[in-house]
């Protein structure tokens, strides 16, 4: 009997994806498998400076790979722009689930959490009012939680970064320039995609 297919999983995002890649390539305890049992194929894909409509745009990407599951890190650099609605935000982020699911045949859809910015410490590339921002963050999360849970039939969820919230969890886990992260920022985020995985693998073999 031929051995069953590696499961497929595909991050799909902003620069944090690309940035997180880099960061496993050079850090010895970290695999691009995310350290899981059956050693699933995960495939990176983050864009520089991507907003929702550019992962429209790149959903070849997906259709190539064919991935089971879906984790989408999008959403900060469509509120950094204050002509977008927080609305439209997430209106846009659950029409892109809905065409991950229904259209591409993606089993489950994980869509982590926008996080805050913090003050910077550096001049920053993108310099923004991160009271105004944060706030924004917050109301986008929540309106993305209530969407993905009420109206997608379980088969996607809005993940809770943990580690990202407190005074003392951002000094560690952001770099100075208060929008990117560190080298600790990297692996918790690292173990919070893990964790997502196992849970939405979860989900798949019970469904």
């Amino acid at each position: 009997m031929a051995a069953p297919s590696p499961l497929k999983v595909q991050l799909f995002g902003h620069s944090f994806v690309r940035h997180l890649k880099d960061f496993i390539r050079h850090d010895s305890t970290l695999r691009f498998n995310l350290n899981l049992q059956g050693h699933p194929l995960v495939q990176y894909s983050g864009f520089s400076g991507a907003r929702v409509e550019t992962l429209h745009h790149r959903l070849t990407e997906i259709s190539d790979f064919e991935p089971e599951i879906v984790v989408l890190i999008i959403g900060t650099n469509d509120i950094y722009d204050s002509s977008c609605s927080i609305l439209s935000v997430a209106n846009k982020i659950e029409d892109l689930v809905r065409t991950l699911l229904f259209e591409l045949n993606v089993r489950y859809v994980v869509v982590m959490q926008c996080l805050h910015r913090c003050t910077p410490q550096v001049s920053s590339k993108y310099p923004v009012d991160t009271i105004w921002f944060n706030n924004r963050v917050d109301s986008l999360n929540l309106l993305l939680s209530e969407r993905l849970r009420s109206v997608l039939d379980s088969r996607a969820c809005l993940w809770r970064l943990n580690g990202f919230w407190t005074i003392s969890s951002k000094e560690r886990n952001f770099a100075k320039d208060g929008c990117h992260l560190s080298s600790q920022g990297q692996r918790q985020l690292y173990r919070n995609i893990r964790a997502a995985v196992v849970a939405a693998t979860k989900r798949i073999l019970s469904s």
